[in-house]
């Protein structure tokens, strides 16, 4: 019991030493996770030399991404006891609206690692800024263009009713309708933008994609860029909604 605590008590106090909660996070699931293993299973699927890594942390800590050469990034599960249906579900649904997205979507490869058959997920590496690293005052000034892209986004995502994934949703007869559909889940941390034209690369991360209410995704603090951002997103949303159900009308 002691040798097999020993490890969980030398993380933790060197995480301890760590002010940053995101990346006391990121530290601790890099030591807690056998990543010798995981770079190997890397080497073996790429085929070519690793000369450039970067590691990150999913949501609650419940993953660990791996980015390589700036060209993959590979998701391995940590903590999550369903991360086998997340990942095989997160797939279908990328497969199933990358073709109606207007804003490009990764695709997602799955391998599997392993005698337990770990399903980890291969992206394409994006290049670009979150939300959160673009400046403040860039945000604000280019809020507008912005929301348009992702207004847009979300408009013709959440409209659209494919086929392939109507069994994902909680009731599969259930149909979009104002504020309600298809969403990424959280548009505003998962956006990636050129910082130089402002132009939307990609939507990443649909590990928690679903079918229900828009407007949670839509609150964030008060006097924040993102709260602007997203308060504008909105205003184009309705602005689209209303001219698509006027065009429906006259048809």
């Amino acid at each position: 019991m002691i040798f097999t605590s020993m490890p969980h008590f030398l993380t933790n106090l060197l995480c301890s030493f760590v002010w940053n909660k995101r990346e006391r996070n990121r530290v601790r699931a890099v030591l807690n996770s056998p990543m010798a293993r995981e770079i190997r299973f890397i080497r073996r699927d790429l085929g070519t030399k690793i000369f450039k890594i970067k590691t990150f942390v999913g949501y609650q800590g419940r993953s660990l991404l791996i980015a390589v050469n700036d060209q993959w990034i590979y998701k391995f599960p940590l903590y999550r006891s369903n991360f086998r249906k997340l990942a095989e579900n997160e797939k279908r649904i990328v497969d199933a609206l990358q073709p109606i997205s207007p804003i490009h979507i990764p695709s997602v490869e799955l391998l599997y690692m392993g005698r337990d058959k770990i399903p980890v997920r291969k992206y394409e590496f994006v290049h670009g800024c979150g939300v959160r690293q673009l400046n403040p005052n860039m945000v604000l000034k280019h809020k507008t263009k912005l929301a348009r892209q992702l207004a847009n986004f979300l408009y013709q995502v959440s409209i659209s009713d494919p086929a392939e994934i109507r069994d994902l949703k909680p009731i599969p007869d259930d149909t979009p309708r104002y504020m309600y559909g298809w969403s990424q889940g959280d548009l505003c941390d998962n956006f990636f933008a050129d910082p130089k034209t402002m132009q939307v690369i990609a939507i990443i991360d649909w590990e928690d994609a679903r079918f229900g209410d828009l407007s949670p995704q839509m609150g964030y603090n008060k006097n924040s860029p993102q709260r602007e951002l997203m308060d504008a997103v909105r205003h184009e949303y309705d602005a689209l909604y209303k001219s698509g159900c006027k065009h429906a009308k006259k048809r």
